[in-house]
């Protein structure tokens, strides 16, 4: 059995769900696999795949902090808000300077609510919010809770009205609304023109294979690729326990942070205040709890190291 991450080059018009199912294909049937976080077929870059116990981290990759290069085009929204939609709505852009999209970039920092796009998967009333948009109807989106990091023009504005950015995010955001909010900050239109994740946390680009690659390989050439699950960086503290812990942890028992070492330093804790613990044995994935006054970890995911 396979277990562990494969991080990936995504191509434009390609679907995340047609890499995972041909890499399914690829390691068989028994092997699950899944993803870190969908990236739209109109958008291309860091694809995380994972396979057997590592499906388990699913949630906690998502959590990792993102990073996107970006090119928006000014003057024009559209119904999916990138370049493969419709027309909706036009504006002038030409009084638009570098200074004014600066300072509207001020307002977009830190926490502040977001509506999706009427194309995404979020859930209304039951049902995707694409399917609803896709057979006419207008999806009751309710706006959510997103955290931009930071936010960099990278360019300066084009005779054709475009604009690049480098956008550091968290776990929810999506490219595409921010296209659209800011050219409404402008007082103007704007959508994506195109989109590349860049980074997930630790995983980068500059080090993925292209899905070409990877999507042509066997289950043996595939095996060589993953990277192992106990040498994956959550974005979360870490720290390394004996023998006595992971005994502990795998029994589901709660074990105090005065047993264990502390790994990441530099490491913040995550939204929902997940920590990571390590062993030879043992990658678990923990909450912390108050228990009888003293700090305690209680197992949430429990993935054992059985390979000799």
């Amino acid at each position: 059995m396979l277990s562990g991450l494969l991080p990936i080059n995504k191509p434009v018009d390609i679907r995340s769900t047609y890499c995972v199912d041909q890499i399914r294909r690829a390691v068989g049937r028994k092997n699950k696999v899944g993803h870190g976080g969908t990236l739209d077929s109109t958008a291309s870059g860091l694809l995380v795949i994972l396979i057997g116990q590592a499906t388990r981290l699913s949630s906690f990759i998502m959590e990792m902090p993102k990073c996107y290069d970006t090119v928006l085009q000014l003057g024009s929204e559209t119904s999916t808000d990138d370049a493969s939609g419709r027309t909706v709505a036009e504006a002038d852009w030409r009084d638009i300077s570098e200074k004014i999209v600066d300072i509207a970039l001020c307002g977009f920092l830190g926490w502040r609510m977001q509506c999706p796009p009427n194309i995404s998967a979020v859930h209304v009333d039951g049902e995707r919010a694409h399917v609803l948009a896709r057979s006419g109807q207008i999806p009751d989106i309710a706006p959510k809770a997103v955290y931009f990091e930071k936010i960099i023009r990278t360019s300066d504005i084009s005779s054709d009205g475009k604009v690049s950015f480098r956008i550091f995010c968290r776990k929810g955001t999506y490219i595409r609304s921010f296209a659209r909010d800011l050219g409404r900050a402008l007082f103007s239109c704007a959508h994506v023109h195109s989109l590349e994740r860049i980074s997930v946390g630790d995983f980068s680009l500059n080090e993925c294979k292209s899905a070409a690659d990877i999507l042509n390989m066997g289950a043996d050439e595939i095996s060589k690729e993953l990277i192992p699950i106990e040498k994956v960086r959550l974005a979360c503290p870490s720290y390394l326990a004996d023998q006595n812990t992971s005994v502990r942890l795998i029994n589901g028992l709660g074990v105090s942070l005065t047993e264990m070492k502390r790994l990441s330093f530099q490491s913040r804790a995550s939204e929902n205040g997940s920590i990571a613990v390590i062993s030879d044995k043992l990658f678990s994935v923990c909450s912390a709890k108050t228990v009888g006054g003293t700090f305690n970890l209680m197992p949430s995911v429990n993935i054992i190291n059985d390979r000799s």
